[in-house]
């Protein structure tokens, strides 16, 4: 996940300077719908392991939010804050769904189905907080500056800190 996140980073950072990246042609790309463009990053940065499911819908999640409102991709309108909230975005969908996972079969004990709905929205908002809270230090500054490895480092650094936050949870 982390790895794949920081191909992310380097990518779109790449492409905020108007320059190629992962084996893709940005001058090809700009213009084109976004959600192609979106699609054709997806394929080039998912890695072909077992987490492959799950970084593809959190990379779809990011690239979409990062994006909305633009019908064509144009890299010149990408900025250094969308990329942090696209890269906070693609680690707390991450966790979330790692989460739910991990958590499947307590969630299954539930009394309700909206039990369970009300847990997994509880947990959303859990996992999008706390991974603001101790990602966006870690990206505050200069973004320019940073290297998708760096950006690895903050992805890892923000999961332990997510996840000793939500094994302490009590609703």
């Amino acid at each position: 996940m982390a790895r794949a996140g920081g191909a992310l980073f380097d990518t779109m950072s790449a492409f905020r300077d108007g320059q190629d990246a992962a084996g893709l042609d940005i001058a090809a790309l700009n213009g084109q719908d976004t959600d192609l463009v979106i699609d054709a990053i997806v394929r080039a940065l998912v890695p072909t392991d077992g987490d492959a499911d799950r970084v593809r819908v959190a990379m779809n999640e990011a690239l979409s939010q990062c994006l909305e409102g633009f019908d064509e991709f144009d890299f010149a309108h990408i900025t250094d804050d969308m990329i942090v909230e696209m890269m906070m975005t693609y680690v707390a969908h991450c966790i979330f769904e790692q989460i739910m996972l991990d958590s499947r079969d307590a969630f299954a004990k539930a009394s309700s189905s909206d039990r369970i709905e009300q847990a997994e929205r509880d947990l959303r908002a859990l996992v999008a907080a706390a991974t603001d809270k101790h990602m966006a230090p870690l990206l505050s500054g200069n973004v320019r500056i940073l290297t998708g490895a760096q950006v690895e480092g903050v992805q890892i650094r923000a999961i332990r800190e997510v996840w000793s936050e939500w094994e302490a949870y009590e609703p």
